[in-house]
C-alpha cells in the first residue's frame, strides 16, 4: 500500500470512528429517555441521565419487569432490543477504549489495524482487528437499535395514553382510502 493509500485508509477509519461514537451517543441518550419515561417520576432524570449504558440497560429491564402495563410479549421484545444494545456497546468499547496499533508483521496491509485492550480479570490483553467494514456494520447496528428503541418507547407511550400503537396503525383506515 502506498503512503497516499495508507493516509486515506487512516482518515477513513477515524471518520468512521467519529460516526460510530456519535451513533452510540444518540442511542445512549434515547435509552436514558426510555428509562426516565418508564420510571414515571419527574425526578428520574436526576439519577438516570449521564449514567453509563450498561446501568441504564439494566435499569430499563428491571423496571419493565415491575410495570404491570408492560405485557410479557412487549417485555420479551424489549429484552431482545436491550440485548442487541449491550452487544453493540461491547463492540464500541473495543474501538473507543482499546489501544489502536498496527500489526508489525504486516504494517502496509489494510487489515493490519488492531486494538489491544486489557479486560477485567485477565492477565493478557485481547486483540481485535479494526476495519472500515466492521465500523460501518457497527454504525448500521446502532442506527437499527436506535430505531427499535424509539419505536418501542413511542408504542409504550401510546399504550399508556390509550392511543393506537404501531401494530394497529398498519391496518388501513377507511378514511384514507382513495375514492374515484
Amino acid at each position: 500500500m502506498t503512503n497516499d493509500q495508507s493516509d486515506y485508509h487512516e482518515r477513513a477509519m477515524f471518520q468512521l470512528v467519529g460516526q460510530m461514537v456519535s451513533m452510540a451517543a444518540y442511542l445512549e441518550m434515547r435509552l436514558q429517555m426510555l428509562a426516565t419515561q418508564l420510571v414515571q417520576t419527574p425526578y428520574a432524570a436526576h439519577w438516570i441521565n449521564g449514567e453509563n449504558s450498561s446501568k441504564v440497560i439494566k435499569l430499563i429491564g428491571d423496571i419493565a419487569k415491575e410495570r404491570p402495563d408492560v405485557s410479557s410479549a412487549r417485555r420479551t421484545e424489549l429484552q431482545t432490543i436491550l440485548g442487541e444494545c449491550t452487544r453493540l456497546f461491547t463492540r464500541r468499547h473495543g474501538y473507543v477504549h482499546g489501544t489502536w496499533s498496527m500489526d508489525a508483521a504486516a504494517p502496509d496491509e489494510p487489515g493490519s489495524w488492531q486494538t489491544m485492550r486489557f479486560t477485567r480479570g485477565k492477565h493478557t490483553p485481547t486483540f481485535a482487528p479494526l476495519s472500515p467494514e466492521d465500523l460501518a456494520d457497527l454504525i448500521r447496528g446502532f442506527d437499527e437499535a436506535l430505531s427499535k428503541v424509539m419505536t418501542w418507547m413511542v408504542d409504550q407511550i401510546k399504550l399508556e395514553s390509550g392511543a393506537p400503537t404501531q401494530a394497529t396503525e398498519d391496518t388501513p383506515d377507511i378514511s384514507e382510502t382513495k375514492h374515484d
